[in-house]
């Protein structure tokens, strides 16, 4: 019978011995007077057809008998006297019946034939998705019998535990795992007996002569067996190491940033200050998950508004961050800061964290504010002295006039500064062109120069001096009354 089956369903030359076997009893019944019943003939064929697993040659089959069994009945030679008609009808009848009944059974059977193969074809293809995933995660599957104290264990995990038994001890099984988590896993055991949640634990394995190797163990009850606890084992060895290069790489950075002159933090892609320097902790006094805590506690109280809007403006935008304000000192004074941060971004263009640092500008500040004293003493010096004076920048605009060249040019204070050298000396008739020249040849130049000449509307002749810098040229005029 196998090799029959296998005939059928396998052989090309099937549908050839279907085809000369139905002609065959065709042929027979066209010979043979009628009353002899050939057409039942055609029911084992068709159920040869049926288990071809083809439907078509079903199909086919099947209809060529119909069709054949009245056939023979016109062309079979006359059935004998004493035999009736009727007979040789409802001989041919019933043969027809039993193919469309053997037809009709041997499509059921196909049916189910092809449900149970689909059936088989998924869980054949779920077992290589779970062993892909168990592959891919490291997991393997034991089962513990409480009443029986005995764990049997799948062939991944004798692997992983280095037995080779697919059953042991539960004895056994434990002293596989480091003696510092045994009396844990004996006791997660036990209660994974009698619990509904799943139990788990982390731990490395008692192996001889290797490195030692992190597992995750997870244990829960079988829902249909009380005294059955179902197991996974998963090697979780490349997790761990990541998590220790992880942490390697903090303590790293935590050593670098604490080393650094500047004061370093980070936040969070919200902007939640997450890590602060150890230097911030000497310079504030304060441990740095206080200052993690409060950030802003740290800040002087006329800069905190304006320093938490911008902040979150430029968290907002994702831009980076740069602002001056002052820091509470250990000692209770305020300094001076430059803080600035950047935004670090992923693949995806969205924000892993913010890195940022701060650093002490309070000497700069007092150089700035001390130039800025001298600068606005030499502009009131250079404005009570009796010569005219003036500064221009690169552009050569006019940026300070003192009160005698204004009466020179005759001219108001603002409506001149910012103005090009050519409309602070524009006079509708008025030739101011020595001056502009000499002003340009010696800026370009980069050249100091003296001339003497005489200026419109007045009669002195006047000596000046042009003095260019890297800022621009500073122009002293002076009335000759010798």
């Amino acid at each position: 019978m196998p090799k029959l089956l296998n005939f059928m369903q396998h052989s090309a030359a099937a549908s050839w011995f279907l085809s000369i076997t139905l002609l065959l009893v065709l042929l027979s019944d066209s010979m043979t007077q009628l009353g002899f019943a050939h057409g039942i003939l055609y029911t084992p064929l068709v159920a040869l057809a049926g288990l071809s697993a083809n439907r078509l040659l079903l199909h086919s089959t099947a209809g060529f008998a119909l069709l054949a069994v009245w056939l023979g009945f016109f062309i079979a030679p006359n059935a004998p006297a004493e035999f009736s008609t009727f007979y040789v009808i409802a001989n041919r009848t019933v043969s027809c019946l039993s193919i469309i009944l053997l037809w009709w059974l041997s499509m059921q059977a196909m049916a189910f034939r092809e449900s149970q193969l689909r059936q088989q074809h998924q869980v054949n293809q779920t077992q290589q998705d779970l062993e892909l995933a168990n592959k891919v995660t490291g997991l393997s599957h034991w089962w513990l019998d409480n009443h029986r104290k005995m764990v049997r264990l799948d062939l991944p995990s004798q692997q992983l535990l280095g037995v080779n038994l697919a059953e042991i001890t539960l004895a056994q099984f434990v002293y596989c795992f480091d003696s510092a988590n045994r009396n844990k896993l004996s006791l997660q055991l036990e209660q994974a007996g009698s619990s509904s949640e799943p139990e788990m634990l982390e731990c490395k394995l008692q192996q001889e002569c290797q490195q030692p190797l992190w597992v995750r163990i997870i244990s829960y009850q079988d829902p249909a067996d009380p005294d059955l606890v179902r197991g996974i084992l998963q090697n979780i060895q490349h997790h761990h190491d990541e998590a220790s290069r992880f942490a390697q790489q903090q303590r790293r950075f935590q050593q670098l940033a604490d080393s650094l002159p500047v004061k370093v933090w980070t936040a969070t892609a919200a902007g939640q200050v997450d890590f602060a320097s150890e230097t911030f902790a000497q310079f504030c006094g304060r441990d740095t998950q206080t200052i993690i805590a409060d950030w802003l506690a740290i800040l002087h109280p006329d800069d905190q508004q304006p320093v938490l809007s911008y902040w979150q403006q430029c968290v907002a935008n994702k831009a980076p961050y740069k602002i001056e304000f002052r820091i509470l000192r250990a000692d209770g004074q305020y300094i001076w800061h430059l803080t600035s941060a950047i935004p670090i971004f992923n693949e995806q263009g969205e924000v892993l964290y913010w890195f940022g640092s701060a650093m002490d500008i309070s000497e700069q500040k007092k150089l700035w504010q001390h130039s800025d004293q001298l600068r606005l003493a030499l502009f009131q010096t250079l404005d009570e002295i009796s010569d005219a004076f003036l500064s221009l920048d690169q552009q050569l605009n006019l940026t300070f006039i003192n009160q005698q060249a204004l009466e020179l040019l005759r001219a108001s204070k603002n409506p001149l500064l910012g103005k090009s050298l050519n409309e602070v000396f524009y006079r509708p008739g008025k030739d101011f062109s020595v001056l502009t020249a000499a002003i340009q040849r010696s800026f370009i130049q980069q050249q100091a120069e003296y001339l003497t000449c005489q200026l419109p509307d007045s009669s002195l002749d006047w000596t000046i001096r042009l003095y260019p810098n890297a800022s621009g040229i500073n122009v002293l005029l002076r009335a000759r009354r010798d």
